[in-house]
């Protein structure tokens, strides 16, 4: 029976140290961090004062409370919009909203109280393109969801948009008769070259910051997925409509995104209040499309690709009809997503 025991303890603990290093893992580059400060309008700090985080799209609200220093921070903060309300007695309310939050970002808000005269409430609105971090030295280029939707690639993988960020140069490895490089986004796979042609923008199709080809870490949702016999193309490609944040670290990045030089990272959608979905279809035919320049001049004929691509894709709270589980939407979650193509 001893034997038993020890056994079953050892599969805990295994079950334990699993679930622990997952959770370490997925920590990676897709949370970010918000801190703060809390004073008076002549400087003396508020200790004790109330700050609440509440998320937009799920509802969940997070509390703190300054410390004797008058600060406050939230970490591990998963990607999206949220608000931030500063609460002391004798102050008004202050309130800072749409505030963007982006895998392995850090914010800084200095909250400067005013004395309460009546029932008033000051509100601050504010967006992350006037929100810059000046707690790290981090270069860093995010395409949002609408970024994502609102930009026009040739493909649906997201990697694309490296061609459309500061710093990074198309490759024509040494033929001078191209003008690009040899990914065209008409070709899909998921690895780097196949009988059509390279399958992905990360396939030396293009070099960042002077570095060599082959040097880019990819990560989906904190976890590495570069193809490791050429570190070029991923298992999975980045669905534009699937996923919510695209982000490119080109320097001076944290000790957690341990390759690199270049670390282009991508967060999937999640779940929220309220129910989402979609359901598309897209057609390709090589028959629509003009050939390069380069193949006329040198009479190749323009690859006859052709492609279906049907998509779906659900996200809201879990429910369970008959009980109250969740009813308030603010506690479980789900997203999924499907795309094939023939």
């Amino acid at each position: 029976m001893t034997k038993y025991r020890f056994a079953l303890s050892a599969i805990v603990a295994g079950l334990l140290l699993g679930l622990s290093s997952a959770t370490l893992l997925r920590a990676q580059s897709i949370y970010g961090t918000i801190t703060g400060t809390v004073s008076d309008q002549s400087g003396a700090v508020a200790p004790g004062a109330e700050v609440q985080l509440k998320n937009a799209a799920t509802g969940e609200v997070r509390k703190t409370t300054t410390n004797a220093d008058g600060y406050f921070s939230y970490s591990s903060i998963p990607a999206g919009t949220y608000s931030l309300s500063v609460k002391v007695a004798g102050f008004q309310t202050a309130v800072t909203e749409g505030i963007q939050v982006t895998g392995a970002s850090t914010l800084s808000f200095p909250f400067k109280l005013q004395i309460e005269t009546a029932a008033t409430r000051v509100e601050v609105t504010s967006s992350a393109d006037q929100i810059v971090s000046t707690d790290s030295g981090e270069k860093d280029y995010t395409l949002t969801t609408k970024q994502l939707q609102d930009y026009t690639i040739v493909g649906a993988n997201a990697a694309e948009f490296i061609k459309i960020l500061p710093g990074f140069a198309q490759r024509n490895n040494g033929d001078g008769l191209k003008t690009g490089t040899d990914f065209s986004g008409q070709v899909i796979g998921i690895n780097g070259n196949g009988d059509g042609g390279s399958q992905s923008p990360l396939n030396g199709a293009f070099v960042a910051n002077g570095t060599g080809v082959n040097n880019i870490d990819i990560t989906a949702d904190g976890a590495h997925v570069s193809d490791p016999g050429c570190n070029c193309a991923t298992p999975v490609n980045p669905n534009t409509d699937m996923i919510q944040e695209f982000k490119v670290l080109t320097s001076n990045f944290s000790a957690e995104n341990s390759k690199g030089p270049i670390v282009i990272n991508s967060v999937a959608k999640s779940g929220g209040h309220d129910f989402h979905g979609l359901a598309s279809f897209d057609l390709r035919d090589y028959k629509l499309n003009a050939n390069s320049w380069v193949n006329n001049f040198t009479g190749v004929a323009k690859p006859q690709n052709k492609f279906i691509y049907p998509q779906f894709q659900i996200g809201g709270p879990v429910l369970i009809p008959g009980t109250g589980f969740n009813k308030n939407r603010d506690k479980l979650f789900f997203f999924s997503a499907f795309e094939y193509y023939f």
